[in-house]
């Protein structure tokens, strides 16, 4: 079922598909750390994490971009225009929010009326950072969605939730307002009675603001994935059992984004 999803090929681009030469997409936009850490020094971690920070050599440090690569063109013009718009979103979402509104309001602004461009690019812009978390797993690419992420289609299936970072609203009790970024890698959530799945997730946080955003698997999808493409199915499943043998707390799910 090529139509629905395309299996992970080294050397292809997790976007269009084509065999080019690659570039790794940011996981966290360069512009954005830049503006946050200007020339401060940079520490990589997990808060809670068995691993030691390490220094991060800047915004260009490879251990900032996704494994999964991108074609030329799928880094470039393809998807400059959604890199673009959510600059402008996340420089709306911090205004509302240091006037103590809650960042989704940014959406309620003329600029971003439902199915116009400047909203649908925004959702481009979570659906390209969506596909490269699945190549970043060598997980099969969905079609429709890195079509919507390049503007082949209009369909846009990402939800989006906006909303404080606990992690840092934790943190700035104790330093104040501080440079932070983060994100949340792929999270694949399984229907617990049929051992399925049923969405792909993850989140980025910039500052105090976390951008919450998944992918809904069609009926028709789940088929697939379960048929088609088993390897990705069965370190699901796996996932799942750990999950289960061995649960997050509350709060650790909160911190997950969930």
């Amino acid at each position: 079922m090529g139509f629905l999803f395309e299996p992970y090929r080294d050397g292809h681009c997790c976007l269009c598909g084509i065999a080019a030469p690659l570039t790794g997409e940011h996981k966290v936009k360069a512009s954005a750390i830049r503006a946050m850490f200007g020339s401060e020094k940079m520490v990589i971690g997990q808060f809670g994490g068995e691993q030691p920070y390490r220094n991060a050599q800047g915004p260009k440090s490879k251990a900032l971009h996704h494994s999964a690569g991108l074609c030329a063109d799928c880094n470039g013009a393809r998807t400059q225009p959604a890199d673009r718009e959510f600059d402008r979103l996340h420089k709306l979402t911090l205004a509302h929010h240091a006037a103590g509104k809650d960042p989704i309001t940014a959406f309620e602004e003329p600029r971003y009326a439902e199915s116009g461009a400047p909203y649908l690019n925004v959702f481009r812009y979570f659906a390209k950072l969506l596909c490269c978390h699945m190549g970043d797993v060598h997980g099969p690419r969905p079609v429709s969605t890195s079509a919507f992420a390049i503007g082949e289609l209009d369909h846009n299936r990402i939800f989006l939730g906006i909303d404080g970072d606990p992690n840092y609203r934790d943190w700035s009790t104790v330093s104040g307002d501080h440079a932070y970024a983060a994100h949340g890698g792929l999270a694949i959530i399984m229907d617990r009675k049929t051992e399925l799945p049923s969405r792909i997730q993850s989140y980025l946080t910039l500052g105090p603001i976390r951008y919450r955003y998944w992918m809904e698997f069609a009926p028709i999808e789940v088929t697939a994935l379960a048929c088609f493409h088993k390897d990705f199915w069965q370190a699901a499943r796996a996932a799942m059992q750990e999950y289960i043998d061995n649960p997050p707390t509350d709060e650790q799910l909160e911190r997950m984004g969930f």
